[in-house]
């Protein structure tokens, strides 16, 4: 009869936090705003990836995440953290502001970068790194680098905006 109850009680306890969990999700669908007309929004489908030029803002949840600038042959590293033979290093710039009424951590680590549909990783050189903790009201400034391919055709970086439907938003390298 314990025995019973005490699997009971677990199953319990296990269904009161799986409702919690799905329950505790953003209900708000990540938007990018235009740098051209702020006005003209794009609302983000569940399975469709935002796409943010430079000065573009993407509204994720709490953040608000403006895309400032795009270095596609960033040079200012230093001789010796130069890139490996046939890479360059791109950096993104972004400034970012806490909306919401609970503290947010962003960092580089929040971006993934791609060259052609392969992963590559990032560049820890910079001297600017985009990394927070954001108090409810305040706004911070950095940069992402990444190490990629000199002839890669095709690079993305992406953030995602929402961790529990694995929603992500696409940071055009130019």
């Amino acid at each position: 009869m314990k025995k019973t109850l005490s699997i009971l009680l677990a199953i319990l306890c296990c269904g009161v936090f799986v409702l919690f969990a799905l329950g505790s999700g953003n209900d708000e669908e990540a938007t990018v705003e235009t740098g051209d007309a702020a006005a003209a929004t794009q609302a983000a489908e569940s399975a469709d990836k935002l796409t943010a030029n430079v000065g573009d803002t993407l509204n994720a949840g709490d953040l608000k995440i403006t895309y400032t600038a795009c270095d596609a042959d960033f040079t200012g590293y230093n001789e010796f953290l130069a890139p490996a033979s046939g890479n360059k290093c791109i950096r993104l710039s972004f400034s970012v502001e806490n909306t919401g009424d609970t503290e947010h951590f962003i960092s580089t680590l929040d971006f993934d970068c791609y060259a052609d549909d392969v992963a590559v990783q990032a560049y820890y050189g910079g001297e600017d790194d985009l990394s927070a903790t954001l108090s409810p009201g305040r706004k911070a400034s950095g940069s992402v680098y990444f190490e990629v391919p000199e002839n890669a055709q095709s690079l993305e970086v992406e953030y995602t905006t929402d961790y529990w439907t694995g929603s992500k938003a696409i940071f055009v390298v130019a």
